[in-house]
């Protein structure tokens, strides 16, 4: 079986490996599918992509550099935490969840200009999953489709992660 070739199944991929990682237990995917999908590549592989060349695709790597870049991040986000879980209970998680993630981003960036917006997004999106998951695990299971849906659906975010190469290139 190939590496997940779409970035929104790469996407999915690697915020069910970080859920994984944040509970400290097997996240049961939301299919069958998808977990024989993203969680058979861990660890180098010898598929190709569609033009030929080798996959570089490792989930695991790659949740690593990301949960590197959110620890990066001492901003204080008890607020925004408790705001987003309260959301979740409520069903109307996502525009909270896009707009808390756009304003801490927009806030650790202007404490340091040279900091690229994307780069603090993923960071933010990252510790506040970890966060939650901490906090209480079933609203983090809860959160991890907004998650993916916030990385999605950003175009700076998305154009940012396609520019360093897809998410196996995405350093820490």
């Amino acid at each position: 079986m190939k590496p997940p070739k779409t970035f929104e199944e790469q996407t999915e991929c690697i915020v069910e490996s970080l859920l994984e990682e944040f509970l400290g237990l097997p996240v049961k995917a939301q299919n069958r599918h998808l977990q024989e999908r993203c969680f058979q590549f861990q660890g180098p592989q010898n598929d190709v992509t569609d033009s030929g060349e080798p996959s570089s695709f490792d989930v695991t790597i790659i949740a690593a550099r990301l949960q590197m870049l959110g620890d990066q991040i001492n901003a204080e986000m008890e607020e925004s935490v408790e705001k987003v879980m309260k959301e979740v209970a409520t069903g109307q998680v996502v525009t909270v969840l896009q707009n808390t993630l756009k304003s801490l981003s927009q806030t650790w960036c202007a404490q340091d200009p040279n900091l690229a917006y994307e780069r603090a997004f993923l960071a933010m999106t990252v510790k506040l999953l970890k966060a939650v998951s901490r906090k209480n695990p079933q609203t983090a299971r809860q959160l991890a489709g907004p998650v993916r849906d916030a990385i999605n659906e950003n175009t700076a975010v998305r154009e940012y992660i396609m520019d360093q190469g897809g998410w196996e290139n995405l350093e820490s």
